[in-house]
């Protein structure tokens, strides 16, 4: 029962994180300007479960395009600058680990998928301020000083979550490298001079 309650946990919690959350905080701020209309509240004070429900639809759709977005950046500045750190190594040891066979899975695969969440969440989150703080300007009734301190809040975490970005998918390249040791015959051992992150 335990296996069965962990396994929808983290079949629930991963696609919460890293797609419903970004796609709601990239919405958010739409909904509420939308709100301002009299005739947007009304529709919705008479139809509360099918907002709700085309909401979320909206949130997961969004989300997902974000997560595209994500995967984008993690391809063409996180994967490169590793590959270019690692001397060639970053791609090498990528493929090997998708073509590896686990007989038994290691509990560092585990980690592993909680790693990727969380870079998608870290990725996701700053795209889905992008999205969101126009919504804040266009918005009448907030005014000037409340929506230069939001912007602000968004563009401080947004820098910090690129920055933990870039630690987690280091913390990624680190323990594919160690679940990969002597495959094949071959040692995929980082190369002199090259440091692996540690989470």
């Amino acid at each position: 029962m335990k296996e069965l309650f962990s396994a929808f946990g983290s079949a629930v919690f991963f696609p919460l994180v890293s797609l419903v959350l970004p796609g709601l905080t990239a919405t958010s701020s739409w909904f509420i300007l939308l709100m301002g209309s009299a005739d947007f509240r009304e529709m919705v004070k008479q139809n509360h479960t099918e907002t709700a429900f085309v909401l979320m639809l909206i949130s997961i759709f969004v989300g997902i395009v974000i997560d595209d977005l994500g995967m984008r950046i993690e391809s063409l500045w996180l994967d490169r600058q590793r590959d270019t750190r690692t001397k060639g190594l970053h791609f090498e040891e990528w493929w090997a680990y998708l073509c590896k066979p686990f007989e038994i899975e290691p509990s560092g695969r585990r980690h592993l998928r909680h790693l990727v969440t969380r870079l998608k969440f870290e990725l996701g989150v700053p795209i889905a301020f992008v999205f969101t703080v126009p919504g804040i300007w266009f918005n009448g009734a907030i005014r000037y000083w409340p929506a230069f301190l939001m912007t602000a809040g968004a563009v401080c975490l947004s820098s910090y979550l690129l920055i933990e970005a870039s630690a987690t998918h280091d913390a990624l390249g680190a323990l594919r490298h160690e679940l990969l040791k002597e495959i094949g015959g071959k040692d995929f051992s980082l190369k002199k001079g090259v440091r692996a992150v540690n989470s």
